[in-house]
């Protein structure tokens, strides 16, 4: 039974759990990002693939730039905090993009990694190896969220059990860095359903990711339950009792292990409004056998209790949905996109005449992607995933458009909404 429902602190952390779970020789290799990423790629771990290593200036010198991708990432072995990472586009073997945009060429990027194998990034300021790996591209799904960077996914994993997750999304104040301390937006993820809860910068909690009025809380994690597993099979891989795996979703590659921690933050119970100490003390004496029942052991005992009732296949939506309209002429059924960006349902004005929908006889102004206007209002009523809706919504022409109807957060109350949730073959900007 737990004997405290107090945060987990540092010296509790050190003494209780990395002391007891990680032997200091794989302490040693969770510190080394290379090394970790190929013992990851040894144990068929999905990760990014690393391009090229660098353990002295000659190494530098002799490598042929014209092998490189279109796309890469250079990285120190020993960088903390996100420190180092220089990320370039549109490589064409003598010069292209970083990640601020400006020009680099061969000799900026050499210039770059003397730096790093002189250890300018590492803990300790000790000679480093360096290394290329493939640039992660971010998944759609994420990119309303973000004005730039990579959002990622830290896991607290124990004994083989994801004990607490949180989603860490790059801000505006941390300048497009996934760190806590330079003030990116922490994420509560319920381990169950993997849907966000509540959000924190620093130690203030906030509502809205900033620069959108999208709330933080019922954002659905794609590929949850893959999730959890690759978690739980790098912390095996990393011979580590304790561990904080950090992931991110690629577009094209999905869930990929980024890194693991030996001495993992503690921020992440601020995100989730939950002692880490409480739900480690769960699992401490327990015995897993298997990845499988370790996930499912996190799912049962650490459910967010207000989610405990959501019925998944019901209460998600897509971001396309079929929904049947009710009109005074006749009904119909067409797609809609569910737009959390968009307040107010809208709908075609094509449509409201062909199923004689009464108009409200009031305008509204709305914000669109050509700038604020004024609209007609409807009265509307439509079915969604089992249930009928009433509202008022805006009409205008949409058929220059792929969807006949948008639907606004305001219809979506009782509703989560599950971004990664595209049909194939459907593009959605």
């Amino acid at each position: 039974m737990p004997v405290s429902n107090a945060l987990l602190g540092m010296n509790a952390r050190n003494y209780l759990y990395i002391r007891k779970y990680n032997r200091r020789k794989q302490k040693l290799v969770a510190d080394d990002k290379l090394q970790t990423k190929k013992r990851l790629i040894a144990a068929d771990v999905p990760t990014n693939a690393i391009i090229a290593s660098f353990d002295s200036l000659q190494s530098v010198r002799d490598f042929d730039w014209g092998t490189l991708p279109s796309d890469f990432a250079i990285k120190p072995a020993h960088g903390y905090g996100g420190r180092g990472i220089t990320v370039v586009r549109d490589w064409n073997g003598k010069n292209g993009k970083s990640g601020d945009k400006r020009t680099v060429n061969i000799f900026d990027l050499e210039r770059i990694i003397f730096g790093a194998l002189d250890g300018e990034h590492s803990l300790n300021n000790l000679p480093d190896t360096v290394f290329i790996e493939e640039r992660i591209r971010t998944h759609s799904v994420f990119k309303k969220y973000i004005e730039k960077g990579v959002p990622d996914i830290r896991l607290i994993v124990c004994n083989m059990v994801p004990v607490m997750a949180m989603m860490r999304l790059p801000t505006m104040y941390s300048d497009g860095k996934a760190n806590l301390h330079l003030g990116a937006l922490g994420v509560g993820i319920d381990i169950r359903t993997g849907i966000t809860t509540f959000g924190v910068i620093g130690n203030s909690q906030v509502l809205y990711i900033p620069g959108t009025k999208i709330k933080v809380r019922g954002i659905k994690i794609p590929d949850w339950e893959k999730i959890l597993e690759i978690a739980v099979k790098a912390q095996q891989c990393s011979k580590l009792g304790f561990a904080g795996v950090d992931i991110v979703i690629d577009q094209s590659h999905g869930p990929l292990v980024l890194e693991i921690n030996a001495r993992p933050g503690l921020g992440i119970q601020i995100a989730n409004q939950a002692s880490l100490r409480t739900r480690l003390e769960r699992i401490g004496d327990l015995k897993v056998q298997t990845v499988k029942r370790g996930v499912e052991l996190a799912r049962k005992l650490f459910a967010e209790e207000s989610l405990e009732e959501v019925e998944e296949e019901t209460a998600l939506l897509g971001v396309i949905e079929k929904i049947t309209i009710y009109g005074n002429v006749k009904k119909k059924t067409v797609r809609a996109k569910v737009d959390t960006g968009a307040y107010r349902t809208s709908i075609d004005s094509s449509l409201v005449e062909e199923l004689g929908l009464d108009p409200h006889g009031t305008f509204v102004r709305v914000r669109s992607g050509s700038g604020r206007q004024k609209r007609r209002t409807v009265k509307l009523k439509f079915r969604m995933k089992g249930r009928d809706i009433e509202t008022i919504a805006t009409y205008t022409p949409r058929g220059h458009l792929r969807f006949p109807v948008i639907i606004g957060r305001k219809d979506m109350q009782g509703y989560l909404v599950d971004p990664g949730n595209i049909p194939e073959g459907v593009t959605v900007k």
